[in-house]
C-alpha cells in the first residue's frame, strides 16, 4: 500500500476530532487576535490555514465514507483489524465474525485489498498529488508520515502478533516462513 493511504487510513478514525479541535483552534485565534502579538495579516494567513487543512479533512471524511461503501464486509473487517482496531467496531458490528482461511490466505486478502484501496483513493480524487498538496504540509501528518515510513511501531502495525487472528483454518507456520513472508509483503505493497 501506498505511504500516503496508510497515512489517510490513519486519519480516518481521527477525523471527527481534528475537524472539531481545529474549529476550536480557529476561534481562540480569532478571540485572542488583538493579545497574539503578531500582526493581524500574520494571524488571519494562519487562520486561513487551519480552515483549509479543516476543509481538506471534511474532503477526506467524506471521500473515505464513499471508499468504505464501495468494500464487502470481509474486506471491511481486514481493514478494521489491520489499520484501525476500534474495539467498539471489532466487538459490535463484526463480533464473532470468523474468517474462514489460513493466516497465509489472510496476508494474500491484504495485499488484495492494498492493491483495490490504492485504486478507490486515486479514483475518488485522493491520489499521492493532492496528498502532498493539502495534507503534507502540516505538521502532525508530517510526522505520522515520517513515523510510517521509518517503520515505527503504533498505529501502523499489524497487530496480529498481539491478539491472534480469527482465522478458522489457522495453522503456525515456521519462524523463518513467517519472516520470509512479511518480507514478501513489504516489498509488494511499498
Amino acid at each position: 500500500m501506498k505511504d500516503h493511504v496508510k497515512v489517510m487510513l490513519f486519519l480516518y478514525t481521527r477525523t471527527g476530532r481534528l475537524i472539531d479541535c481545529i474549529g476550536e483552534i480557529i476561534k481562540a485565534k480569532g478571540m485572542a487576535s488583538f493579545s497574539a502579538g503578531q500582526s493581524t495579516e500574520a494571524c488571519m494567513e494562519k487562520m486561513i490555514e487551519y480552515a483549509h487543512f479543516r476543509n481538506c479533512l471534511l474532503v477526506l471524511r467524506e471521500e473515505m465514507k464513499k471508499i468504505m461503501e464501495k468494500l464487502t464486509k470481509e474486506e471491511k473487517y481486514l481493514l478494521e483489524y489491520k489499520y484501525f482496531r476500534r474495539k467498539r467496531m471489532l466487538e459490535g458490528e463484526f463480533a464473532g465474525m470468523k474468517l474462514d482461511f489460513s493466516e497465509r490466505t489472510y496476508f494474500r486478502r491484504q495485499i488484495r485489498l492494498s492493491a483495490k484501496l490504492n485504486g478507490l483513493f486515486a479514483l475518488h480524487g485522493l491520489g499521492e498529488a493532492w496528498f502532498e498538496k493539502n495534507l503534507r504540509g502540516v505538521p502532525y501528518i508530517a510526522a505520522a508520515l515520517e513515523r510510517m515510513r521509518e517503520g515505527g511501531k503504533g498505529e501502523f502495525s499489524d497487530k496480529r502478533a498481539k491478539t491472534m487472528l480469527a482465522c478458522q483454518k489457522t495453522r503456525r507456520l515456521p519462524r523463518k516462513a513467517d519472516e520470509r513472508k512479511e518480507r514478501e509483503i513489504s516489498r509488494a505493497t511499498s
